[in-house]
Protein backbone atom coordinates (compact mmCIF):
# COMPACT_ATOMS: atom_id res chain seq x y z
CA UNK A 1 0.00 0.00 0.00
CA UNK A 2 1.12 4.02 -0.67
CA UNK A 3 -0.54 6.46 1.29
CA UNK A 4 1.96 9.04 -0.48
CA UNK A 5 -0.95 11.89 -1.56
CA UNK A 6 -1.41 12.36 -5.24
CA UNK A 7 -0.73 15.44 -7.12
CA UNK A 8 -4.72 15.34 -7.37
CA UNK A 9 -4.68 15.15 -3.67
CA UNK A 10 -1.94 17.96 -2.94
CA UNK A 11 -3.93 20.11 -5.13
CA UNK A 12 -7.29 19.54 -3.00
CA UNK A 13 -5.39 20.23 0.09
CA UNK A 14 -3.86 23.18 -1.05
CA UNK A 15 -7.15 24.53 -2.20
CA UNK A 16 -9.24 24.28 0.70
CA UNK A 17 -6.04 25.58 2.94
CA UNK A 18 -6.44 28.82 0.99
CA UNK A 19 -10.40 28.18 0.98
CA UNK A 20 -10.13 28.77 4.44
CA UNK A 21 -7.57 31.43 4.47
CA UNK A 22 -9.75 33.41 2.89
CA UNK A 23 -12.69 33.18 4.42
CA UNK A 24 -12.15 32.18 7.86
CA UNK A 25 -10.05 34.99 9.13
CA UNK A 26 -8.94 34.47 13.22
CA UNK A 27 -10.78 37.37 14.08
CA UNK A 28 -14.10 36.11 12.49
CA UNK A 29 -13.68 32.62 14.18
CA UNK A 30 -13.40 34.26 17.50
CA UNK A 31 -16.62 36.12 16.99
CA UNK A 32 -18.54 33.18 15.82
CA UNK A 33 -17.35 30.87 18.66
CA UNK A 34 -18.45 34.02 21.10
CA UNK A 35 -21.82 34.35 19.59
CA UNK A 36 -22.50 30.70 18.71
CA UNK A 37 -22.79 31.22 14.83
CA UNK A 38 -21.93 29.68 11.64
CA UNK A 39 -22.58 32.36 9.07
CA UNK A 40 -24.84 31.60 5.91
CA UNK A 41 -22.55 33.46 3.62
CA UNK A 42 -19.37 30.78 4.77
CA UNK A 43 -21.91 27.84 4.01
CA UNK A 44 -22.67 29.25 0.71
CA UNK A 45 -18.94 29.87 0.31
CA UNK A 46 -18.38 26.10 1.06
CA UNK A 47 -21.47 24.73 -1.16
CA UNK A 48 -19.77 27.02 -4.38
CA UNK A 49 -16.40 25.28 -3.80
CA UNK A 50 -18.11 21.92 -4.24
CA UNK A 51 -17.39 20.82 -0.79
CA UNK A 52 -21.04 19.42 0.41
CA UNK A 53 -21.94 17.66 -3.20
CA UNK A 54 -17.99 15.39 -2.44
CA UNK A 55 -20.46 13.93 0.24
CA UNK A 56 -23.38 13.35 -2.37
CA UNK A 57 -23.46 10.16 -4.93
CA UNK A 58 -22.83 11.16 -8.40
CA UNK A 59 -26.11 10.59 -9.41
CA UNK A 60 -27.78 12.77 -7.05
CA UNK A 61 -25.53 15.96 -8.78
CA UNK A 62 -22.63 14.85 -6.25
CA UNK A 63 -19.53 14.09 -6.80
CA UNK A 64 -19.10 11.03 -4.96
CA UNK A 65 -15.63 11.34 -3.41
CA UNK A 66 -13.64 8.58 -2.01
CA UNK A 67 -13.52 9.07 1.78
CA UNK A 68 -9.50 9.41 1.16
CA UNK A 69 -10.09 12.76 -0.32
CA UNK A 70 -13.06 13.59 2.05
CA UNK A 71 -10.18 13.20 4.90
CA UNK A 72 -8.10 16.33 3.45
CA UNK A 73 -11.08 18.53 2.89
CA UNK A 74 -12.39 17.50 6.98
CA UNK A 75 -8.74 18.10 7.99
CA UNK A 76 -8.43 21.23 6.53
CA UNK A 77 -11.82 22.59 7.33
CA UNK A 78 -11.06 21.76 11.14
CA UNK A 79 -7.91 23.53 11.04
CA UNK A 80 -9.66 27.20 12.34
CA UNK A 81 -12.38 25.38 14.36
CA UNK A 82 -13.74 21.23 14.22
CA UNK A 83 -16.96 22.96 13.86
CA UNK A 84 -16.52 23.86 10.23
CA UNK A 85 -16.03 20.25 9.09
CA UNK A 86 -18.53 19.06 11.61
CA UNK A 87 -20.95 20.90 9.73
CA UNK A 88 -19.99 19.28 5.94
CA UNK A 89 -19.10 15.55 8.27
CA UNK A 90 -23.24 16.10 9.00
CA UNK A 91 -23.89 16.67 5.62
CA UNK A 92 -22.09 13.81 4.40
CA UNK A 93 -23.51 11.38 7.00
CA UNK A 94 -27.08 12.18 6.29
CA UNK A 95 -26.59 11.72 2.71
CA UNK A 96 -25.10 8.46 2.87
CA UNK A 97 -27.82 7.29 5.07
CA UNK A 98 -30.60 9.03 2.39
CA UNK A 99 -28.20 7.49 -0.82
CA UNK A 100 -28.48 4.24 0.87
CA UNK A 101 -31.73 3.69 2.41
CA UNK A 102 -34.36 6.40 1.14
CA UNK A 103 -36.84 5.58 -1.77
CA UNK A 104 -35.95 6.93 -5.08
CA UNK A 105 -38.51 9.66 -4.26
CA UNK A 106 -36.87 11.20 -1.50
CA UNK A 107 -33.62 10.48 -3.13
CA UNK A 108 -34.77 12.91 -5.60
CA UNK A 109 -36.38 15.14 -3.75
CA UNK A 110 -33.90 16.01 -0.98
CA UNK A 111 -29.80 14.99 -2.42
CA UNK A 112 -29.79 17.38 -5.07
CA UNK A 113 -30.26 20.24 -2.97
CA UNK A 114 -27.65 19.14 -0.10
CA UNK A 115 -25.07 18.96 -3.23
CA UNK A 116 -26.04 22.70 -4.32
CA UNK A 117 -25.50 23.69 -0.71
CA UNK A 118 -29.55 24.48 -0.60
CA UNK A 119 -30.22 22.05 2.18
CA UNK A 120 -28.34 21.30 5.06
CA UNK A 121 -28.65 17.75 6.79
CA UNK A 122 -27.89 16.80 10.69
CA UNK A 123 -28.62 13.56 12.64
CA UNK A 124 -30.41 13.41 16.09
CA UNK A 125 -29.78 9.72 17.74
CA UNK A 126 -29.14 10.70 21.65
CA UNK A 127 -31.78 11.59 24.21
CA UNK A 128 -31.40 12.86 27.84
CA UNK A 129 -31.71 8.63 29.12
CA UNK A 130 -30.09 7.23 26.27
CA UNK A 131 -26.57 7.79 25.43
CA UNK A 132 -24.02 5.26 25.05
CA UNK A 133 -27.00 2.78 25.11
CA UNK A 134 -28.38 5.00 21.84
CA UNK A 135 -30.80 2.07 21.50
CA UNK A 136 -32.40 2.49 24.29
CA UNK A 137 -34.44 5.36 22.67
CA UNK A 138 -37.76 6.71 23.91
CA UNK A 139 -38.63 9.14 21.13
CA UNK A 140 -42.08 7.55 19.57
CA UNK A 141 -43.80 7.55 16.24
CA UNK A 142 -47.10 6.63 14.72
CA UNK A 143 -48.47 6.10 12.01
CA UNK A 144 -51.94 8.42 11.68
CA UNK A 145 -53.34 8.65 8.02
CA UNK A 146 -50.53 9.48 5.66
CA UNK A 147 -48.59 11.15 8.64
CA UNK A 148 -46.17 9.52 10.62
CA UNK A 149 -46.27 11.59 14.07
CA UNK A 150 -43.35 11.97 16.51
CA UNK A 151 -43.27 12.56 19.93
CA UNK A 152 -40.27 12.95 22.69
CA UNK A 153 -37.07 14.83 23.19
CA UNK A 154 -33.43 14.56 21.66
CA UNK A 155 -30.24 15.60 23.09
CA UNK A 156 -26.87 17.12 22.05
CA UNK A 157 -27.88 17.24 18.49
CA UNK A 158 -25.25 18.58 16.78
CA UNK A 159 -25.99 21.74 14.29
CA UNK A 160 -29.91 20.99 14.35
CA UNK A 161 -30.92 24.59 14.61
CA UNK A 162 -29.19 25.64 11.14
CA UNK A 163 -31.32 27.58 8.56
CA UNK A 164 -32.66 25.23 5.58
CA UNK A 165 -31.86 22.58 8.01
CA UNK A 166 -33.24 18.88 7.90
CA UNK A 167 -32.82 16.46 10.83
CA UNK A 168 -32.66 12.37 10.29
CA UNK A 169 -34.34 11.45 13.71
CA UNK A 170 -34.34 8.18 14.94
CA UNK A 171 -37.66 6.98 16.68
CA UNK A 172 -39.22 4.08 18.16
CA UNK A 173 -41.90 2.36 16.03
CA UNK A 174 -42.51 -0.43 17.86
CA UNK A 175 -42.13 -0.97 21.26
CA UNK A 176 -43.12 -4.55 21.55
CA UNK A 177 -39.93 -6.08 20.29
CA UNK A 178 -36.43 -5.86 21.20
CA UNK A 179 -34.95 -2.44 21.27
CA UNK A 180 -32.90 -2.53 18.32
CA UNK A 181 -35.64 -3.98 16.04
CA UNK A 182 -37.87 -1.65 16.86
CA UNK A 183 -36.46 1.98 15.72
CA UNK A 184 -37.20 3.47 12.42
CA UNK A 185 -35.52 6.82 10.89
CA UNK A 186 -37.26 9.94 9.78
CA UNK A 187 -36.18 12.95 7.73
CA UNK A 188 -37.60 15.98 9.79
CA UNK A 189 -37.37 19.34 8.45
CA UNK A 190 -36.15 22.04 11.64
CA UNK A 191 -39.17 24.16 11.28
CA UNK A 192 -41.79 21.97 11.69
CA UNK A 193 -45.18 22.98 13.33
CA UNK A 194 -45.02 21.43 17.21
CA UNK A 195 -40.93 21.38 16.84
CA UNK A 196 -39.14 23.07 19.25
CA UNK A 197 -34.92 23.39 19.42
CA UNK A 198 -33.01 24.67 22.05
CA UNK A 199 -29.44 25.58 21.54
CA UNK A 200 -27.39 24.36 24.66
CA UNK A 201 -24.80 26.39 26.53
CA UNK A 202 -21.60 23.97 26.21
CA UNK A 203 -18.38 24.46 27.01
CA UNK A 204 -17.19 24.37 23.41
CA UNK A 205 -18.20 23.32 20.33
CA UNK A 206 -20.25 27.05 19.94
CA UNK A 207 -20.19 27.66 15.90
CA UNK A 208 -22.13 24.56 14.77
CA UNK A 209 -23.73 23.99 18.41
CA UNK A 210 -25.51 21.33 20.59
CA UNK A 211 -29.14 21.65 20.73
CA UNK A 212 -31.89 19.81 22.32
CA UNK A 213 -35.37 19.17 20.41
CA UNK A 214 -38.59 18.30 21.46
CA UNK A 215 -41.00 16.54 18.96
CA UNK A 216 -44.93 17.65 20.37
CA UNK A 217 -46.88 15.38 18.23
CA UNK A 218 -44.54 16.73 15.44
CA UNK A 219 -46.48 16.04 12.09
CA UNK A 220 -44.16 14.72 8.82
CA UNK A 221 -45.22 12.68 5.61
CA UNK A 222 -44.78 9.27 5.41
CA UNK A 223 -42.56 9.82 2.48
CA UNK A 224 -39.96 10.85 5.12
CA UNK A 225 -39.88 7.77 6.50
CA UNK A 226 -36.41 6.68 5.47
CA UNK A 227 -36.17 3.08 4.36
CA UNK A 228 -38.27 0.23 6.05
CA UNK A 229 -40.36 0.74 9.43
CA UNK A 230 -38.00 -0.75 12.03
CA UNK A 231 -35.19 -0.64 9.89
CA UNK A 232 -33.20 2.00 11.39
CA UNK A 233 -30.81 1.15 13.32
CA UNK A 234 -29.13 -1.77 10.82
CA UNK A 235 -29.28 1.75 8.89
CA UNK A 236 -27.13 3.55 11.54
CA UNK A 237 -24.93 1.22 12.47
CA UNK A 238 -24.09 0.66 8.54
CA UNK A 239 -22.34 4.00 8.57
CA UNK A 240 -20.56 4.29 12.15
CA UNK A 241 -17.16 3.29 10.42
CA UNK A 242 -17.94 6.42 7.67
CA UNK A 243 -18.59 8.20 11.29
CA UNK A 244 -15.20 7.56 13.24
CA UNK A 245 -12.88 7.99 10.18
CA UNK A 246 -14.46 11.50 9.39
CA UNK A 247 -14.09 12.46 13.22
CA UNK A 248 -10.97 11.18 13.18
CA UNK A 249 -9.63 13.28 10.14
CA UNK A 250 -11.89 16.27 11.90
CA UNK A 251 -9.93 16.09 15.54
CA UNK A 252 -7.13 15.79 13.34
CA UNK A 253 -7.03 18.90 11.68
CA UNK A 254 -7.58 20.97 14.77
CA UNK A 255 -4.40 19.00 16.39
CA UNK A 256 -2.50 20.31 13.85
CA UNK A 257 -3.20 24.13 14.18
CA UNK A 258 -2.64 23.35 17.86
CA UNK A 259 0.80 21.77 17.48
CA UNK A 260 1.43 25.22 14.68
CA UNK A 261 0.08 27.77 16.92
CA UNK A 262 2.64 26.28 20.13
CA UNK A 263 5.63 26.17 17.82
CA UNK A 264 4.88 29.56 16.95
CA UNK A 265 4.55 30.74 20.39
CA UNK A 266 8.09 28.78 21.48
CA UNK A 267 9.65 30.18 18.96
CA UNK A 268 8.85 33.86 19.67
CA UNK A 269 8.52 34.20 23.41
CA UNK A 270 11.49 35.59 24.84
CA UNK A 271 12.48 34.51 28.63
CA UNK A 272 15.45 34.07 30.27
CA UNK A 273 17.21 35.76 26.95
CA UNK A 274 16.00 33.02 24.99
CA UNK A 275 12.85 31.69 23.04
CA UNK A 276 10.99 29.45 25.58
CA UNK A 277 11.54 26.95 22.30
CA UNK A 278 15.48 26.39 23.40
CA UNK A 279 14.74 24.83 26.53
CA UNK A 280 14.60 21.35 26.42
CA UNK A 281 11.30 20.83 28.66
CA UNK A 282 9.33 22.99 26.03
CA UNK A 283 11.08 21.25 22.98
CA UNK A 284 10.70 17.90 24.21
CA UNK A 285 6.61 18.94 24.69
CA UNK A 286 6.64 20.14 20.80
CA UNK A 287 8.47 16.88 19.97
CA UNK A 288 5.77 15.33 21.71
CA UNK A 289 3.03 17.27 20.20
CA UNK A 290 4.37 16.84 16.47
CA UNK A 291 4.58 12.68 17.05
CA UNK A 292 1.29 12.32 18.28
CA UNK A 293 0.23 14.52 15.54
CA UNK A 294 1.71 12.47 12.86
CA UNK A 295 0.70 8.96 14.33
CA UNK A 296 -2.51 10.29 14.07
CA UNK A 297 -2.39 11.51 10.04
CA UNK A 298 -1.31 7.88 9.49
CA UNK A 299 -3.70 5.63 11.69
CA UNK A 300 -6.78 8.25 10.23
CA UNK A 301 -4.98 7.61 6.22
CA UNK A 302 -4.79 3.64 6.84
CA UNK A 303 -8.51 3.70 8.45
CA UNK A 304 -9.45 6.01 5.09
CA UNK A 305 -7.55 3.84 2.89
CA UNK A 306 -9.26 0.28 4.37
CA UNK A 307 -12.78 2.32 3.64
CA UNK A 308 -12.12 3.14 0.02
CA UNK A 309 -11.12 -0.54 -0.83
CA UNK A 310 -13.73 -2.34 0.89
CA UNK A 311 -11.99 -3.88 3.11
CA UNK A 312 -12.63 -4.41 6.85
CA UNK A 313 -11.94 -1.66 9.27
CA UNK A 314 -14.40 -1.75 11.80
CA UNK A 315 -11.84 -1.99 13.86
CA UNK A 316 -9.10 0.33 12.48
CA UNK A 317 -12.05 3.24 12.25
CA UNK A 318 -12.65 2.92 16.19
CA UNK A 319 -8.34 2.82 16.67
CA UNK A 320 -8.75 5.90 14.88
CA UNK A 321 -11.28 7.65 16.64
CA UNK A 322 -10.24 6.79 19.92
CA UNK A 323 -6.46 7.31 19.12
CA UNK A 324 -7.32 11.17 17.47
CA UNK A 325 -9.66 12.21 20.00
CA UNK A 326 -7.52 11.40 23.04
CA UNK A 327 -4.29 12.62 21.16
CA UNK A 328 -6.27 16.04 20.72
CA UNK A 329 -6.69 16.12 24.14
CA UNK A 330 -3.28 15.15 25.20
CA UNK A 331 -1.88 17.90 22.10
CA UNK A 332 -3.91 21.09 23.65
CA UNK A 333 -3.37 20.56 27.31
CA UNK A 334 0.18 20.96 26.11
CA UNK A 335 -0.57 23.63 23.88
CA UNK A 336 -1.83 25.16 26.97
CA UNK A 337 0.66 24.64 28.95
CA UNK A 338 3.08 26.02 26.51
CA UNK A 339 1.23 29.39 25.84
CA UNK A 340 0.88 29.49 29.66
CA UNK A 341 -1.44 32.51 30.57
CA UNK A 342 -1.64 33.91 27.29
CA UNK A 343 -3.51 30.37 26.78
CA UNK A 344 -6.26 31.23 28.85
CA UNK A 345 -7.25 34.68 27.12
CA UNK A 346 -9.38 34.60 23.46
CA UNK A 347 -6.46 36.65 21.90
CA UNK A 348 -5.30 33.22 21.28
CA UNK A 349 -6.91 29.78 19.29
CA UNK A 350 -5.52 27.85 21.60
CA UNK A 351 -8.23 27.38 24.17
CA UNK A 352 -10.79 26.97 21.77
CA UNK A 353 -9.18 24.13 20.59
CA UNK A 354 -8.46 23.46 24.34
CA UNK A 355 -12.64 23.47 24.60
CA UNK A 356 -13.58 21.63 21.62
CA UNK A 357 -11.39 18.84 22.51
CA UNK A 358 -13.63 17.89 25.38
CA UNK A 359 -16.43 16.94 23.58
CA UNK A 360 -14.06 14.07 20.92
CA UNK A 361 -13.46 11.37 23.51
CA UNK A 362 -17.65 11.39 24.08
CA UNK A 363 -19.49 12.72 20.82
CA UNK A 364 -19.41 10.09 18.49
CA UNK A 365 -19.28 7.05 20.93
CA UNK A 366 -16.93 7.78 24.04
CA UNK A 367 -13.42 6.23 24.12
CA UNK A 368 -14.44 3.97 26.66
CA UNK A 369 -17.18 2.55 23.71
CA UNK A 370 -14.36 2.35 20.90
CA UNK A 371 -11.75 0.39 23.41
CA UNK A 372 -14.85 -2.38 24.12
CA UNK A 373 -15.42 -2.29 20.11
CA UNK A 374 -11.75 -2.77 19.30
CA UNK A 375 -11.70 -5.20 22.06
CA UNK A 376 -14.73 -7.33 20.72
CA UNK A 377 -13.11 -7.08 17.04
CA UNK A 378 -10.24 -8.90 18.58
CA UNK A 379 -12.33 -11.52 19.99
CA UNK A 380 -12.02 -11.08 23.58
Amino acid sequence: MNFEPTTEQNILRESVARFMAGHCQPNDVRRWDRDGEFPETLHRAMADAGYPAMMVPEAYGGMGSPMSDCIIVYEELAKPSVDFATRLALIAWGSMILADFASEELKQEILPRVATGDLKLSFSLTEPNSGSDAASLQTRARQDGDDWVLTGQKLFSSGADAKDNMIIVAARTDPSVSKHRGISLFLVPNDTPNLTIRRLETVGRKIVGLTEIFFDEVRVPKRYLIGEVNQGWSYVTRHLERERITLAANYLGSATSALRDAVAYASERQQFGQPIGQFQVIAHMLADMATEVEAARWITTMAAWRYDQKLPCAKEASMAKLFVSEMLGRVTTMGMQVLGGHAYTTDHDMQRHWRDARNATVGGGTSQVQRSLIARELGV
